[in-house]
């Protein structure tokens, strides 16, 4: 994993050591619990407002929403 990240470019050292990270830690719980609380069942889902999108293949509609909250 050290070698793969330092191959993209990525301080490796940080990444790693943020892991193990209390405070990474309690963000992850707070994000899980909010996807819960937003009904979020699966990855990757976006939301644009209130409007929840799931799927790659979805990607277009995300792209409309977004262009839709412009106007």
């Amino acid at each position: 994993m050290r070698r793969l990240l330092e191959q993209s470019g990525v301080d490796s050292e940080g990444l790693l050591s943020a892991i193990d990270d209390q405070e990474t830690k309690d963000e992850l719980r707070r994000n899980t619990d909010s996807a819960i609380e937003r009904g979020v069942f699966g990855a990757p889902t976006f939301f644009v407002g209130d409007e929840m999108f799931w799927g790659n293949d979805r990607l277009d509609f995300v792209e409309s929403a977004l262009e839709r909250q412009e106007e």
